[in-house]
């Protein structure tokens, strides 16, 4: 009966892949390049955004890209005898970007090996046609034996990546009680602490509450706040607010707040998600058909910019082959695509990913291999 329980919960662990670990860090699921950039975000929260986001979100990705296998669309479905816990605003477009295939450049490899259940070691290789992107990385994760009911996530968790210039970053994730979660993430560059963020989210039976502080500086009184409330309503309807004080010497006036109210309305297949600001305002629509295909619309809109970009993605499943196939357009002329498929009996997982722009006649295509 032990063994039978282990290998159940082996099996849970297993399905934590990249895309959910993003969701967890709070990293943004959209494309970035080649049109994909809208100027004027909400805020900033780094110093030096392009370079330390990219050191955060590599330390996840290359520690849980081996675990990275075509899974079947899940369901939208909610339990309608009970509210439920309606999860953070973080993942408020969770099923939106699921869709959104996730491009890259040049060729990719991933090696990693199990030590054990809990802990998993590899190394990250990614070469590209810029000098920039040649990058290789060794990171280990530990996940705990002991699952969490509500999100089924185990913990505690630590992920922990370091490349071949010394820089760090690191994960560390725990729930102290039931229903309150602490994660701590940090990168070091150069010797230095370049970001810092603590999360602290508490999760009630029909509402959750986070708290963010991210680069905290006491002495000069520098950093950014953000708290965030969530309750479901109905158990189709959630609504909530999303507050954002920042701190620093980089914007205008010394400091700046933004109140955000944000919303989702689930039905049947159909799930539609939005952030409204004075600033910024995003719209989201998915839909899933069967178990093997979904289709989801982004509208993003930068107000006082007037900017805007929509995007129409899709993600097919097909179990049989193990397949998984993302692609997407939006109204920029940029057509994105993203294929995996398990190379059986070897335990390697091939990725073709390719980003066509006509607007400036640009394609970029990359070459993945996930062993382990």
């Amino acid at each position: 009966m032990g063994n039978v329980q282990t290998e159940m919960q082996s099996k849970k662990r297993q399905k934590l892949d990249k895309n959910r670990i993003y969701r967890f860090l709070g990293i943004s699921m959209a494309n970035e390049g080649d049109g994909y950039e809208m100027k004027g975000e909400r805020f900033k929260i780094q110093r030096n955004p392009e370079r330390e986001l990219q050191m955060e979100s590599s330390a996840t990705n290359s520690a849980m890209k081996t675990r990275s296998v075509a899974v079947a669309l899940p369901a939208l479905s909610l339990r309608p005898e009970s509210l439920g816990n309606p999860g953070t605003v973080a993942e408020l477009h969770r099923r939106c970007h699921d869709m959104l295939p996730q491009t890259f450049d040049g060729f990719r490899l991933n090696v990693s090996r199990h030590l054990s259940h809990n802990v998993a070691v590899g190394h990250a290789l990614q070469l590209g046609q810029k000098s920039q992107l040649a990058n290789c990385q060794f990171n280990v994760s530990y996940m705990g034996e002991t699952l969490h009911e509500l999100s089924g996530e185990a913990y505690p968790m630590i992920i922990a990546e370091v490349d071949a210039k010394g820089n760090l970053s690191g994960t560390l994730m725990h729930f102290i009680t039931p229903r309150l979660r602490a994660k701590l993430t940090a990168t070091v560059l150069d010797s230095q602490l370049q970001s810092s963020r603590l999360f602290l989210d508490y999760f009630g039976n029909s509402c959750t509450c986070t708290c963010v502080l991210s680069n905290m500086n006491v002495q000069q009184e520098m950093g950014v706040l953000v708290a965030s409330y969530l309750q479901q309503v109905t158990p189709q309807l959630a609504l909530g607010v999303d507050f954002i004080y920042q701190r620093e010497d980089i914007v205008p006036g010394g400091q700046a707040a933004l109140l955000t109210a944000v919303a989702r309305y689930h039905q049947d297949n159909r799930l539609w998600s939005a952030m409204l600001s004075l600033q910024a305002l995003e719209l989201c629509y998915t839909q899933i058909y069967g178990k093997c295909l979904g289709a989801s619309v982004q509208l993003r809109a930068n107000i006082l910019k007037r900017q805007a970009i929509s995007r129409l993605c899709y993600h097919c499943y097909i179990p049989k082959m193990e397949f998984s196939f993302r692609g997407g357009i939006d109204t920029r002329g940029v057509i994105s695509a993203v294929c995996e498929r398990r190379l059986e009996p070897l335990p390697v997982l091939l990725q073709l990913s390719g980003k066509l722009n006509h607007l400036t006649n640009r394609f970029r295509f990359g070459l993945g291999l996930v062993i382990g």
